[in-house]
């Protein structure tokens, strides 16, 4: 299937939000700590990344005459059924940090955005890899 612009898009957005991303590494505990809007900024870079990644699960089922999923981790599922992405299961915990960063944005610890920069930006990058590799 051929993918439209939007998607084309949204995808060189995850892309330059990732290398931005990975280009504040190595990132320390104590200095998100130290620096509020350097923390927000990278909490709304991920967010934004991970809408990003819900956007194009719902175009590509509304492309693939899906009917609309009942929730964000489902728009996954429902790319890994159409065979899009291997298996939505490893994109799950990002379903949640973004639902924690939208509901519960005041107790987001900067460990756990350290963490996110050091060990899971690779997911946004698979990710990118799956949808050009279907399109």
């Amino acid at each position: 299937m051929k993918y439209n612009g939007v998607i084309h898009r949204k995808l060189e957005l995850i892309g330059e939000n990732t290398r931005k991303l990975r280009g504040l590494l190595p990132l320390s505990v104590e200095r998100l700590r130290g620096d509020f809007f350097l923390k927000n900024g990278i909490e709304r870079t991920l967010q934004i990344s991970i809408e990003a990644m819900i956007d194009i699960a719902n175009r590509i089922a509304s492309l693939e005459n899906q009917p609309p999923s009942s929730d964000s981790y489902q728009a996954l599922v429902q790319l890994a059924e159409l065979g899009v992405i291997k298996q939505a299961e490893q994109y799950r915990n990002m379903i949640k940090f973004r639902n924690f960063i939208v509901h519960r944005y005041e107790h987001i610890e900067p460990e756990n955005i350290a963490s996110i920069l050091t060990h899971h930006l690779g997911d946004f990058e698979q990710f990118i890899q799956e949808i050009e590799a279907h399109a």
